[in-house]
């Protein structure tokens, strides 16, 4: 789907909507609606644009048609857990586009969206959302959601970043895997198994261009060749332009950057998540030294094996031992990879590895928390990683992002709840319960203080100063907050809190 196909997303209109910061938030005007045929819209904006009294406001206010964000406060309840329980039919959203014109995809199920700002489904985000649902006994939405994904899989090829015409190139960090398995830990077996060929189908994505790798080409959209060996991955996108949703904001940095990649290395870091951080920085600090498309990032490549291995389980459980072979050979030549090139030994800790040089990046994130999460690393650095967690990443109201102070929101102070879970479960997979234990309460002391003031959960905190004065985004602090009530109920479920 090509953005320039939408009044919404290009053109004079939307130059025009964007170059005078006619919104607060620049993903407003790519979620409007269009009342009449766009083309009618553009021949009226362009005539009317030259009379002295047009006043393009006026104009997109007459012509369009704009969602409004969910008042989460609204809520009232006794308890946090009530709230969160009442959030879920509000969150549950019927994903049928208004119209052909609207950059909403359809799907066919319902979904749980983030909430706020964030008006359909996003790829990460489902998954710690599920894990809510499933402490809830909510199974029928999160199978719901799968299929919306797996139906995503088979129209595009991989599931997008959201369902919005804007994201389809990119996608997230690949957690249908993971959701696929929590389907089996909920007695869903045959259900998980159904999705083989779009798991397969994703992997696929994430692996194009694997096989024209050479030393003189070590690198192709998702995939890097490593030392002449190994293939590992990184994040990418199609598009080297501005985002739509952040069109002003990008096209001012890139005035201040050199690379001529510098788009794609700022949607790669949106394909991340973690948009932004310090860890996509050469200086750590500023957008303009961005270098995504250099980084192999520690968490991605995690994730990408517990792909191999759950398709290699699958395919085991399908009776297909030819593929059983070959997906359990990858997913073992990655995990060594994982605990040889991303692990620091002088410094007893997993670090992103930046390709060109082949050294790790100065980074100092929760992302190297990921092959614990995933059952990833030898018993040895897991106690190391623990040792780090301890002194160094725990604060007052849990685990923070990254040990860099900065202006960017995947940083210090910032705690963010899909790393929480992700901190926890790895500390348990290797028996480090008390520091597990410890995190938790924590998080969950923090959510509920919270919530007793402002009486409202959000998408991020401050872990340092247990306050939600937190590092700022490209937008403001939203609330609600989808995988924030995941996170909650799941860890509450997991401890018996």
């Amino acid at each position: 789907m090509s953005e320039n196909n939408y009044i919404q997303l290009a053109g004079p209109l939307f130059e025009g909507v964007q170059s005078e910061s006619l919104f607060a938030d620049g993903k407003t005007f790519v979620d409007a609606i269009p009342k009449q045929d766009p083309e009618e819209i553009l021949a009226s904006f362009l005539k009317e644009r030259e009379t002295p009294q047009f006043d393009l406001k006026t104009f997109v206010t007459r012509h369009f048609t704009f969602p409004e964000e969910e008042q989460m406060s609204m809520v009232s309840t006794s308890s946090m857990e009530d709230y969160i329980a009442s959030l879920w039919d509000i969150l549950l959203k019927e994903m049928h586009a208004p119209s052909p014109d609207s950059t909403l995809i359809s799907l066919p199920k319902p979904h749980i969206v983030p909430g706020g700002r964030f008006r359909e489904c996003f790829y990460w985000d489902s998954y710690f959302v599920s894990l809510g649902l499933a402490a809830s006994g909510e199974m029928e939405i999160v199978k719901d959601m799968v299929e919306n994904f797996a139906y995503l899989i088979d129209t595009f090829g991989f599931i997008p970043n959201g369902n919005r015409v804007y994201f389809t190139s990119r996608s997230q960090p690949p957690y249908f895997s993971l959701l696929l398995r929590l389907l089996m830990e909920q007695g869903e077996e045959e259900t998980a198994l159904y999705y083989f060929p779009q798991l397969e189908k994703e992997y696929k994505f994430w692996m194009e261009g694997s096989k024209r790798l050479s030393p003189n080409k070590p690198a192709l959209k998702r995939t890097v060749l490593v030392n002449g060996e190994v293939i590992l991955n990184r994040y990418w996108d199609v598009e080297n332009t501005p985002r739509p949703e952040a069109y002003m904001r990008e096209t001012a940095l890139a005035k201040e950057s050199d690379n001529p990649e510098f788009y794609r290395n700022m949607r790669a870091a949106c394909e991340s998540g973690w948009d932004f951080s310090s860890r996509w920085l050469k200086d750590g600090t500023h957008l303009n030294t961005i270098q995504t498309l250099d980084i192999l990032p520690i968490d991605l490549n995690c994730l990408l094996c517990h792909l191999e291995q759950t398709l290699a389980l699958f395919a085991k459980k399908l009776g297909n031992e030819d593929k059983w072979e070959i997906y359990d050979d990858k997913a073992n030549i990655r995990k060594e990879a994982i605990q040889k090139l991303f692990w620091n030994s002088q410094k007893g800790f997993f670090f992103d590895l930046h390709a060109p040089s082949s050294e790790h990046t100065n980074a100092w994130t929760l992302a190297a928390v990921a092959p614990l999460f995933l059952n990833l690393a030898t018993e040895e650095q897991a106690q190391k990683v623990k040792k780090h967690l301890e002194e160094k990443f725990l604060l007052k109201g849990g685990f923070v992002t990254t040990l860099h102070e900065g202006e960017h929101q995947w940083d210090m102070p910032n705690g963010w709840a899909p790393l929480q879970w992700m901190t926890v479960k790895g500390l348990l997979n290797y028996s480090h319960h008390s520091l597990a234990l410890d995190g938790t309460k924590r998080w969950l002391n923090l959510c509920a203080q919270i919530f007793d003031e402002k009486g409202n959960l959000f998408e991020k905190y401050n872990v340092r100063d247990c306050n939600i004065q937190t590092s700022p985004g490209e937008y403001t602090l939203q609330e609600g907050f989808g995988w924030t009530n995941g996170v909650i109920l799941a860890l509450k479920d997991l401890f018996g809190i």
